[in-house]
Parts: C-alpha cells; structure tokens; sequence
C-alpha cells in the first residue's frame, strides 16, 4: 500500500524540470522584450505627448514626429501629408532630411495613391511586400520610391472625422509590421491630429496678427512720401516680415530703356532697386529681359492669385508657373531653396516684381500667394506715384528752364549754366534752338487737305485735334488715342535726337517739343538742317506721321537764347504757312524750315497779319481763289508759278506737269477772270507779293 503511494507520488525526472525552467525562462524573456518595448512605446508616446504639449510651431511638431515614427517602426523613412481644404489636396509637410528639399513640391489628390485612398477612406494600409505592385500606388521618382518594398499608411483624423493628413512609413526590405507597430502608428495618429489642428489655427492666428501690424506699418510707408529708393527698400523689410522669409527683392523695368522703347516686339529688363537684408555686391543680381509673351503670363499670374474663386492649378499650369518664375530669378544661388515672386502692375502698366527666398524648404499656401500679390498691387501703385510725381517735378524743372531762357529771367548767367548742367546740358557750347511739331498723318489725309482747300477752317494748331466728323464736334476717344501717339511719337523724336545730339535736353507739350541741340561738332549748324529732314522723313515712312520742324540760328551766349528760340518759333509758323498742300498734293512732305531760309516771306508775313486793307490786286487773288473753291479748279496755283517762271510757258507747263496748250486754256481763263494785265510784266511782281501776302493771311483765318 505504501508502496504503491510511493510510486504515485514520485518527483519529477531531471529531464522535465529542465524543460519546464526553460519554458519559464523563455517567457520571462518574452516578458521582459514585451515590457520593453511596452516601456519604449510609452516612452515615445510620452516623447510625441511632450512635443505637442511643448509648442505650437506646426513644423517643429511634424519634424519631431517623423523622427519618432521612423525609430518607433525601425523603418528607413516617414511621409507625413497635410491636407489643404482649399486646393482639395495632400500636401508634403514634413520627412526625413534626404528629401526635405521636396517639402510643398509634392501634392496628390483625395483619392490619389495610396495615402490619397486613405485619406479618402480615412482607414489605413499595410503593405509588407512589393508596395510598388498595388493598383493604388502612385509613383514619385523625386521619392526614389524603387527603393522601397513595405508601406504603412494611417490618417491622421480628429474626433470628429475630420481629416487633418496622412502619416506613410516605409521600409526598404520587407517588413512585418506588428500590431504593436500599427497600434504605435494609430495611437500617435489620434494623438497629434488635435495638436496639428490647433498648431495650424495658432499659426493663421498669429499670422493674420502679424499681418495685419505690418500691413498697417506697410500702408503708412507707402503713403509716406518717402523717395522712391527709401520707399523701396522700407518695403522689402516689412515684405520680410510679413512673408516671413529669408530676402526680398524687388525689380523694376529699366526706365530708361522704357524711354527708348521703339517697338513693342523689343524686349524690356528688369533690374534689382532694393533689396533686404540690404545685399551691397550686386554683382552677383542679373539683369532679365523680359520679353512680351512673359509678360502677360505675368499679369495671368497675378489675376489668378487675386480671383477669390480660383481653384487649384493644374500640375502642367504649376510646373509653367514655376518655369516663368524661375526665368525672372536673378539670384542664382543655391543657398535659397524656396521662391515666392508676385509682378507689379498698376493698370495696365508692369512696373516689375517683387521676389521673396527662403534658406529652407517651404510650404506656400494660396493665402501667402494672394498677400503677396496684395502687397505688390499697392506697393505698384505707389511706385506709380512716384514715377509720375517725378516725371511732373522733372518737367517743371524743364519747363521753367525753358521758360527762363526764352522769356529772361534774373538769374545770373552762371545760375543757368548750373542749371543746364543739372538737366544734361553744357550751355558753354554752342547750341542751336529747334521746335518740333508732330501731327498724324493717316488715309483721310487727301480728304482733309480737299476740305480745308474748300471749307478754310482755322488752321489746327498746337495742342488741337484736326478732326474729321461730319459736326465738327471732337471725339473724346480720338483725342486721348491722339495724345497718347504725340507721347509714343515724341519719345521716338527725342531718342534719336538724343543718339545724334549727345547732351540735348527737350520740353515737351502736347504735340509741340521744343529743344535744344549741341553743335559741338557742327558749330555754324550747316548740317542741322539736312539731319534734321533725313529725321522728318525717316519719321514719315517709319510711322506714318508728318513732323514740322522750325530751326534757329546758332546760339553761342545765354542772351542769345531768346532770340533763338524766337527764331525758331517763327520758322516753324511760317513754314507750315508757305508749304501748305495743294490739291493736286498726294502725301505731303515734311516741313524743315531755317529761319534764314525765310528771307523776304519773313517780311510779307508781318505785312500780311499788320495790314489788313485791301487793294485791286487783293481782290482780284480773291476772286481767282473763290472761283477755284466753287469749280474745284487751280488757277491761283497755276498763275502763282506762271509769275514765278516769269512768263515762261515751258518751264511753267513743266513745273506744273500740265500740257502747254493746257496751260494757254488756264491763262486766258485766267485773264477772264481778271481786270489785270496778266502780260503786263511791271504787274508780276505786285501780283506774286499779292498772291503771297493773300495766302499768309487765309492760312491764319
């Protein structure tokens, strides 16, 4: 009996006790690796609460959390995608250092990819192996996403179901990922989608603060008055501030190329005018010529950005914006990773662009875009100001230059001097005083010349509109269309007087340039004359338009002035006067008139306008003339050469490209119609001052 208790009751063998303190030992170590990594869980779970807790900077939070992920999962690299409400897509804000220069670059769809079906169905993947085989892939080279084999993909979604974004981790070999690695990846997930959300809300908060102070600094700035230098460079500073960016600069065309423009096929350049922080080795800013086609993708550029209901570009429409932007960088530095620009326009005027860098990789949102752009439509504005501002104080200057000279003044001779120098002019040196009228010439041309042949209206003069209408009333449309060719017209006059005439300076009104030109290399001026009609018919072919131009002698003392600008005056008045067109006249030539060549009409002019009786002779030109206007004939122009031919049928017939029995009919037509002996020759030359004397006074009827 006790036997057999004995034997029922026998110890465990050696071999059983060791297999069973194994089994307990390889559980305890199981054990253990499991409160390990439990503790290494809670630790960085601890880590990712601490980093929420610690600071509201959205990029400070998102590095932290890629880097936790990455060595919670022991995988090669982590994506975490926000999502932006207004453009409908996920977007790259943070990773790994290797591809953190792609950050903002990198956007998908709802829907798009794998993170984008996540997004979409706001549930997570896992793919172990062969990820890059999975219909939803969506394949990145700038990811180098070859390289990888395994891809965890959770959303990132608040309480509320809301999606905040998409966290992507993966391995380069493949990798099972644990359910303690899910629940890590879901956990942490939960966790920092309320801190992103309030760390977004933190920054617009601060963001519209703080935009909102600088706007108000900045609107005062740009009221300020300040020169258009010291205003530039103010503005870069608070752009800086505002956009929170490394550099700003702003470009502005070339005036003076702007000033020179003789097509509108020419390209214009935009040169760097401030910069901040202020960068004073501009040698390393390039000049950019700026052609038309980029221009107006420019100005789309900047009405897409304002439109309040713009969506999102196209990726092709992204990819040209970027190229067109990167044409106009004049900053070639890799230091600068990030390029934000906005053109300035003001109207319809481009006056330049305004471009902002940043050192690290950036995320721009369209709110940054449309700020941007505000600030440079009303940083445009004011430099339109200023650009007028001193265009209207650079012509008052000029105009009382001008004025001084022609009228007299009480400053010394030195004081002008001064001034000419200031203004471009070295008056120590011979100077000849011109005046330049620009009238358009256009198809009515024929037309006018019949009706003012017919009709003798005033005669159009500086500053008036030669209309056309039927009521003679002048078209608002027709005059702001004619001032602005006068301007185009007389930027091209004065350009190349400028080429030729080094060191001329011009005023400009309306139509009308008066100016003075250098006769360094020409002191008696015996070649102004010619150049001067080589320039009135270059003008005439180029353009269509028809210059008068009236030249006075040399001018070596500043008492001299006067005196030539009178001269000038008056040899463009009655050059227009002696050379108007006839009827027969097709186009008609321009007008260069030298106050000497005036000779003897200079006197019959005064006669004409200081006498106004009438004689025999007068009313017989009259009466020739009223004939011609009534039978639409020209027996005043045939006698007035006839006279001057001095009663030579040939040279008459020829001169008038008439046949000579033509002109036998023409004379006794003549006759006809006149008391005077026309064969009489002691009559000829009170018939030609007549003649000449009736044509001064009608032309200023």
């Amino acid at each position: 009996m006790s036997f057999k208790a004995s034997t029922n009751h026998q110890l465990p063998s050696p071999t059983d006790s060791e297999q069973t303190l194994e089994q307990l030992r390889t559980d305890n170590i199981e054990l253990r690796n499991e409160i390990e990594m439990r503790t290494q869980e809670n630790s960085l779970l601890h880590e990712v609460i601490s980093t929420v807790g610690s600071t509201l900077r959205l990029d400070e939070v998102l590095r932290h959390l890629v880097d936790t992920v990455v060595r919670a999962t022991s995988c090669q690299i982590a994506f975490i995608y926000l999502y932006d409400k207004d453009k409908e897509r996920l977007v790259l804000a943070s990773t790994n250092e290797q591809y953190r220069h792609l950050v903002g670059k990198i956007t998908m769809g709802v829907g798009e990819g794998i993170a984008g079906w996540v997004a979409l169905h706001r549930k997570p993947v896992f793919l172990t192996d062969e990820a890059l085989e999975d219909p939803r892939f969506c394949y990145f080279p700038e990811l180098e996403e070859e390289k990888f084999q395994s891809i965890m993909t959770v959303p990132i979604i608040t309480k509320t179901r809301h999606l905040i974004g998409v966290i992507t981790v993966q391995a380069i070999a493949p990798h099972d990922f644990t359910e303690q690695h899910r629940l890590f990846i879901s956990n942490t997930a939960s966790l920092v989608a309320s801190a992103i959300e309030n760390a977004q809300l933190y920054e617009n908060t601060q963001r519209k603060l703080s935009t909102l102070t600088t706007l108000s600094v900045l609107s005062q700035t740009i009221s300020s008055g300040l020169y258009l230098d010291d205003m530039l460079r103010s503005l870069a500073t608070l752009t800086v501030q505002l956009m929170e960016v490394d550099l700003c600069v702003i470009m502005l065309m070339d005036q003076a190329r702007e000033r020179d423009l003789e097509s509108s096929r020419q390209s214009r350049r935009l040169t760097v005018r401030a910069t901040s922080p202020n960068l004073n080795d501009r040698a390393q800013f390039h000049a950019i010529d700026i052609d038309r086609t980029t221009l107006e993708r420019l100005r789309e550029l900047n009405e897409s950005n304002l439109a309040k209901d713009a969506g999102f570009a196209a990726p092709d429409m992204e990819h040209e914006n970027e190229h067109t932007l990167e044409r106009l960088n004049p900053l070639k530095d890799n230091q600068y990773r990030t390029l934000i620009s906005a053109p300035l326009i003001a109207g319809t005027e481009q006056l330049g662009l305004i471009n902002c860098y940043s050192n690290k990789t950036r995320r721009y949102s369209t709110d940054d875009q449309t700020l941007l752009t505000t600030v440079a439509n009303q940083a445009a504005i004011a430099i339109k100001n200023s650009y007028l501002v001193n265009q209207l104080a650079q012509k008052n200057l000029v105009k009382g230059f001008f004025d001084d000279l022609m009228q007299g003044t009480n400053d010394t001779e030195d004081s002008l001097r001064q001034r000419a120098h200031f203004l471009g002019c070295d008056l120590t040196r011979p100077h000849a005083a011109v005046m330049v009228e620009i009238t358009h010439v256009d198809a009515r041309w024929d037309e006018t010349t019949v009706a003012q042949k017919q009709a003798r209206p005033e005669r159009t003069r500086t500053g008036q509109l030669a209309v056309n209408n039927t009521d003679n009333s002048p078209s608002y449309s027709q005059g702001v269309s004619l001032q602005a060719a006068y301007k185009r017209m007389g930027g091209i006059v004065r350009r190349r007087i400028q080429d030729s005439y080094s060191g001329s300076i011009f005023y400009e009104h309306e139509n009308l340039i008066t100016c003075i030109l250098p006769l360094t290399k020409d002191p008696s001026g015996t070649r102004l004359k010619t150049w001067l009609k080589d320039l009135a018919n270059q003008m005439r072919n180029e353009y269509d338009i028809f210059l008068s131009i009236g030249i006075g002698n040399t001018c070596q003392y500043i008492s001299d002035y006067r005196r030539g600008f009178a001269e000038a005056n008056e040899a463009l008045q009655m050059g227009q006067n002696l050379h108007e067109p006839r009827v027969n006249e097709g186009k008609r030539a321009p007008i260069v008139t030298h106050f000497n060549d005036l000779g003897v009409y200079r006197y019959l002019y005064k006669i004409a306008h200081m006498d106004d009786l009438r004689d025999v002779y007068q009313d017989q030109i009259a009466h020739i003339d009223n004939y011609d206007r009534r039978k639409n004939t020209d027996l005043l122009d045939t006698l007035e050469t006839y006279l001057e031919c001095a009663g030579n049928l040939t040279k008459t017939s020829e001169k008038l490209f008439v046949h000579r029995n033509t002109l036998i009919q023409r004379l006794e037509r003549l006759q006809s119609l006149c008391d005077i002996d026309l064969q009489e020759r002691s009559n000829w030359l009170t018939l030609q001052v007549a003649i000449k004397v009736y044509k001064l006074r009608s032309s200023g009827e």
